[in-house]
């Protein structure tokens, strides 16, 4: 199951893939969206539509099927990444409980 952080982050990773093809400008113009959402979208603010999705890919001249194998990988990575982060911090929380560590103090 893919959260909806990993679903930012793999669409803010792949914002940025499609602006090394195209300008975020050729992009929001050929979707008919604001040059703000494609900019929120690649800072990781939002999930697009698929209709979205699909034109993004396109605006950009990448091939959707390119595009939809790329996203997966993202999606993929992201969520290694967030399973990762969830394990240290239950590591950290036995520790916590078993006394192997205190907690830090804010100073």
């Amino acid at each position: 199951m893919f959260d909806e952080n990993v679903h930012k982050n793999a669409i803010k990773e792949l914002i940025a893939f499609l602006r090394t093809k195209t300008t975020q400008k050729n992009i929001a113009f050929f979707c008919d969206v604001s040059r703000e959402y494609i900019r929120r979208l690649g800072k990781g603010d939002g999930i697009p539509s698929i209709m979205l999705f699909f034109n993004m890919l396109d605006a950009a001249g990448v091939d959707l099927n390119e595009g939809t194998n790329l996203y997966i990988d993202l999606l993929k990575k992201q969520k290694m990444a967030l399973a990762a982060d969830h394990a240290k911090g239950l590591e950290y929380v036995k520790k916590l409980k078993s006394g192997k560590i205190r907690p830090k103090k804010n100073p």
